[in-house]
């Protein structure tokens, strides 16, 4: 097996509808089809966004309403008593919780009231500036996603949390600052994951540049993960072939549900293959020790070739050259050691096409 498993996040997200209930019942399925964690959001719409915003083109194409994107998330607000029940029913089936907060207040009640460990950052907050110190500086992990950013803004995020970590009372610069990162890479090895994304829902496959994964190991030498919108089944085989440390995707009780994420997520079943997928990857992919295998052991000893008599052989006799073949099957003296054998004395006659061990010849 690989030197450490895929740590699998099933992100819930909104996909719950406002509904506890819903909620509870994803927790559920996604203990029980192996995930590690289950992620929700928390947001407080006033304060993540201005009235008449937009909706992406992705949320208008699966929601198919014209109402604003503040409007929209409204429906899927849930109370804090509610994120207390779910932490508590995860806590319960002995999965992990994890939530991504979109606004300050959020984020106090998620670190003082829950007291995570562990903060997802979203990626519409990659260039959220004065949000990822105020996170780093209250000593969580991070899961970073990068989705919508270019390399520059990875750079700048990275450094921003080495600044909130390391309490600089300087005020972050992102032309002075933006490559501090590379100064705090045991601070940030062991605080941050680094998440490749496509933030597109469904995220298009000739967009997923899954290479981008051994680009952020390089250059950076942190934990890396994959934040999967691809709704492809190859997708997570590749990632995991990357040697990710984690893996997030999508699920929903059904595709058919109204919402801005169900369609472009996993339901239940596709979640079951897509979990089997990562572990028989995990499986495939194996070690990095170069031994034979169990199942090699009986190949070995009938199709590999031994050193064996090409013609009968009087005791004491010195082996030559002309004397030896190499055949199968591989019990005896194998060829690797051909010429050390040639020059050295027999101690039996031999005859014809014998396999030879080290006992027929003189010990020196």
């Amino acid at each position: 097996m690989r030197a450490h498993k895929t740590y699998i996040i099933a992100e819930i997200g909104v996909n719950h509808n406002g509904s506890i209930k819903i909620a509870k019942n994803l927790i559920q399925e996604a203990k029980k089809l192996g995930a590690n964690a289950v992620k929700f959001q928390k947001f407080i719409p006033n304060l993540m966004i201005l009235d008449n915003t937009k909706k992406t083109s992705y949320q208008n194409k699966s929601t198919k309403t014209k109402e604003s994107q503040k409007v929209m998330l409204n429906r899927y607000v849930l109370s804090d008593k509610d994120y207390i029940n779910l932490q508590k029913t995860c806590k319960k089936n002995n999965i992990d919780f994890l939530c991504t907060p979109f606004d300050d207040e959020s984020l106090y009640f998620l670190l003082k009231k829950l007291k995570l460990k562990i903060i997802k950052i979203s990626s519409t907050d990659l260039t959220n500036i004065p949000f990822l110190i105020k996170i780093a500086q209250s000593n969580v992990q991070v899961y970073l996603s990068t989705g919508m950013s270019n390399i520059e803004e990875v750079d700048i995020a990275l450094s921003a949390l080495v600044h909130g970590y390391k309490k600089f009372k300087t005020k972050f610069n992102p032309k002075l600052h933006k490559n501090i990162f590379k100064k705090y890479t045991k601070i940030l090895s062991k605080k941050v994951t680094l998440m490749h994304c496509t933030s597109q829902y469904p995220a298009p496959t000739n967009e997923l540049n899954l290479n981008i994964l051994d680009m952020y190991k390089s250059r950076y030498s942190i934990p890396i993960g994959y934040s999967d919108h691809s709704k492809n089944f190859l997708t997570p085989i590749i990632a995991v072939a990357k040697n990710i440390d984690i893996i997030e995707v999508h699920i929903t009780m059904s595709n058919k549900l109204t919402g801005p994420d169900h369609k472009s997520s996993l339901n239940i079943k596709d979640f079951k293959k897509y979990i089997n997928l990562i572990k028989k990857s995990e499986i495939i992919l194996g070690h990095s020790n170069k031994t034979v295998t169990s199942s090699e052991i009986n190949v070995r000893k009938y199709a590999r070739k031994s050193l064996t008599t090409t013609c009968s052989i009087k005791k004491g006799e010195i082996i030559k050259e002309k004397h030896f073949s190499v055949k199968r099957p591989g019990y005896g003296i194998s060829p690797i050691h051909y010429y050390q054998y040639i020059g050295k004395k027999i101690m039996d006659d031999l005859s014809e096409n014998k396999i030879l061990v080290k006992e027929h010849f003189e010990k020196k």
